[in-house]
């Protein structure tokens, strides 16, 4: 778990560096969930550099990018079914 200003539920790492950063809600619907949960992933990317997040739905999937401190990161939406499949 990362926090600082805000929150991101799940790093990954790998060795000694940070690979991953995961969040997960059930739904993006809600505009007040949705800045949460992007706000506490774009902080967690941008202290591990890394350039892409993923937020983990019940349903929703998207792919977008967001501006953040003058960086562009990806941000990939999936429902928790298909991550789950993935190898």
């Amino acid at each position: 778990m990362h926090k600082i200003k805000y929150e991101c539920d799940f790093l990954v790492r790998s060795g000694y560096k940070i690979s991953a950063a995961i969040q997960v809600c059930l739904s993006l619907q809600d505009a007040k969930t949705k800045q949460r949960e992007i706000n506490g992933l774009l902080e967690a990317l941008d202290t591990y550099q890394l350039d892409q997040g993923l937020i983990i739905t019940e349903e929703e999937a998207d792919s977008f990018e967001q501006e953040y401190k003058s960086k562009i990161f990806k941000i990939e939406v999936t429902p928790c079914w298909q991550w789950l499949l993935k190898e």
